[in-house]
């Protein structure tokens, strides 16, 4: 796997759960949807390098799913009642909204993160990027789940902090 294949992964499961929120919104099934991520990623990876700029790909990640969660309907042979076109539009635009975190915050929330203490930036690692409950982080660092939560929740508040102060002081 090359290293423009390595990013798509990383941004495609960094964005699993907004995809698979919008396909489950197109499919109405839960397994139809997991089955559509999966050519989701398919196509990803095959795409790796359509997407120019990281903040892109949330919205053409998502027309991707759009795009399989509509062929995986029409394959079906009972598929269930197509949402209007029009529906799909204004889903969309929502989820576009959501989209719109701007730049200065996910540049500042980066620096932030890597800033951290290695354990902390641990914790986030296992938290986010592997996506482990704080039960199962506590048993895979073989400690007590009061002290990740401890931990987890001290972490917020610096990168909480940390982001704001970035933030203000480039007046963003």
């Amino acid at each position: 796997m090359d290293s423009r294949q390595e990013r798509a992964v990383a941004l495609l499961l960094s964005q699993r759960a907004m995809l698979l929120g919008y396909i489950v919104s197109i499919v109405r099934d839960p397994d139809l949807a997991e089955d559509v991520f999966q050519n989701v990623a398919i196509v990803v990876l095959d795409k790796a390098g359509a997407v120019a700029k990281d903040e892109d790909f949330p919205v053409w990640a998502r027309r991707v799913a759009r795009f399989e969660s509509l062929t995986a309907l029409r394959q079906r042979k009972r598929a269930p009642e197509l949402l209007d076109q029009s529906v799909l539009e204004l889903l969309e635009d929502q989820w576009s909204a959501t989209d719109a975190t701007p730049a200065p915050a996910r540049k500042a929330l980066r620096e932030c993160v890597e800033k951290l203490s290695p354990y902390a930036r641990q914790l986030i690692r296992l938290r986010y990027v592997d996506e482990l409950s704080a039960l199962d982080v506590a048993e895979r660092l073989n400690r007590s789940p009061n002290t990740i939560y401890v931990a987890l929740s001290r972490t917020y508040r610096h990168l909480a902090g940390c982001v704001q102060r970035r933030l203000a002081r480039e007046g963003a």
